[in-house]
């Protein structure tokens, strides 16, 4: 029963320590996550460095809503305080510019490398 307890703990703590940094990487089915940060209307990291097959999510930390799109491959709406629902999974080598549709000037990069 300790062994239980303590096995617990551990997982709690260390699940704990993983959300305490989102842009940092974490573990998805698909390889590791990403997490790009909006804050005052400001996509973080930029550019965000990653490799093909890895995911990609954001997360808006401003008190409006806020999209992240690149036109043909996806156009997520993220809402104020919240995270996107699915990542996105880049599947194609090369550097590739999104934006928010909402607040022109507001744009990202991302640099898919193999």
């Amino acid at each position: 029963m300790r062994s239980a307890a303590l096995a617990l703990a551990c997982a709690v703590f260390a699940f704990g320590c993983g959300k305490s940094n989102p842009s940092s990487p974490s573990s998805s089915p698909g390889g590791t996550l990403l997490t790009v940060q909006i804050n005052n209307s400001v996509y973080a990291p930029n550019p965000l460095m990653m490799r093909v097959g890895q995911q990609v999510n954001w997360k808006n930390n401003d008190p409006i809503t806020h999209t992240a799109t690149i036109d043909g491959m996806f156009n997520n709406v993220i809402s104020p305080n919240s995270a996107q629902g699915a990542p996105v999974t880049m599947n194609t080598q090369g550097t590739f510019t999104y934006r928010c549709t909402i607040h022109p000037g507001m744009t990202g990069t991302i640099v898919v490398q193999p």
